[in-house]
């Protein structure tokens, strides 16, 4: 039984989202990239305005659902954080992917002939500041406290709940999983752009082909977790949340973006594959098809 139900496809109200979603964010990220460059003067904190930007799509979702959809929308879009009897299977999958890529894209980094990363130096201890006495700890004991940051007040929560509690649902009513993951990882993509241009920024200068193409890829497998576990929003946070941390706490290989991206990509061709959906064609055959599964 599933506790959510399928949202009707409102293009006007899909347009608005988007609309809040990237108004939002980049009326924040803007200033902020403008700001790091000594081009503009901020009176306040810039990480206040990273954190704004980052919650852009849940303030959008939250917004549309109560404008467009009314409170059953909202209702609808808040119920999907409650979906978690989904299997232990799922769990293991949103929380162990990121890792199980990470060392997939060192392992064939090494093959090619790159150097090995330094696997005794967390990246953690460069970007949490600790006091003195507590660097020696290891960054492990760390881990719980950071999960929840990052779910809670991370990108976790800031993206999620627009992108896979709000829009992927309304998508798939109209395009079915592969069209609408495709369209939203492309969306995705154009949304962090601002980012891309922030100096001293861990993404500064990350929007490339490669990088497009492995967000795109990564839309699909958030898609196909969701098709398996009733509409979770909840899988989707902690699978979001797995991705950040596993860059915090698990050293990489310095490879080139086209490992990780080929790499993502061929993982979403194979669950694409074996879901039936490069079968399928835009349009309300592709539902029927997913549905009948």
């Amino acid at each position: 039984m599933t506790p959510t139900r399928t949202p009707a496809w409102k293009p006007r109200a899909l347009f608005v989202f988007f609309a809040l979603a990237f108004g939002l964010s980049w009326a924040a990220w803007i200033p902020l990239a403008l700001a790091s460059r000594g081009w503009l003067g901020l009176p306040f904190d810039a990480t206040l305005l990273a954190l704004i930007g980052a919650f852009g799509p849940c303030l959008a979702a939250l917004l549309t659902a109560a404008l467009c959809d009314g409170r059953a929308g909202l209702g609808d879009l808040l119920r999907r954080l409650t979906v978690w009897r989904v299997g232990l299977v799922w769990y293991l999958f949103a929380l162990a992917w990121p890792a199980l890529l990470s060392l997939a894209t060192t392992g064939l980094h090494l093959l090619l002939g790159g150097a090995a990363p330094d696997f005794s130096r967390s990246p953690f201890h460069q970007l949490y500041p600790l006091p003195p006495e507590l660097k020696t700890v290891s960054p492990l004991a760390f881990l719980p406290a950071v999960f929840l940051q990052q779910t809670l007040l991370g990108s976790s929560m800031g993206e999620e709940p627009g992108w896979r509690g709000y829009a992927l649902p309304r998508l798939l009513e109209r395009f079915g999983p592969l069209w609408s993951s495709i369209l939203l990882g492309a969306l995705w993509v154009v949304w962090h752009l601002p980012l891309s241009f922030v100096a001293g920024d861990a993404r500064e200068g990350s929007f490339t082909a490669w990088t497009a193409l492995g967000t795109i890829a990564t839309a699909v497998i958030f898609t196909w977790l969701y098709q398996h576990t009733r509409g979770s929003l909840l899988l989707a946070l902690l699978l979001h949340t797995a991705i950040a941390v596993t860059g915090l706490f698990l050293p990489s290989a310095a490879a080139h973006p086209a490992v990780g991206a080929l790499l993502t990509c061929g993982a979403a061709l194979l669950l694409a594959a074996a879901s039936g959906w490069l079968r399928l064609t835009p349009g309300r055959p592709a539902l029927a098809a997913s549905r009948s599964r």
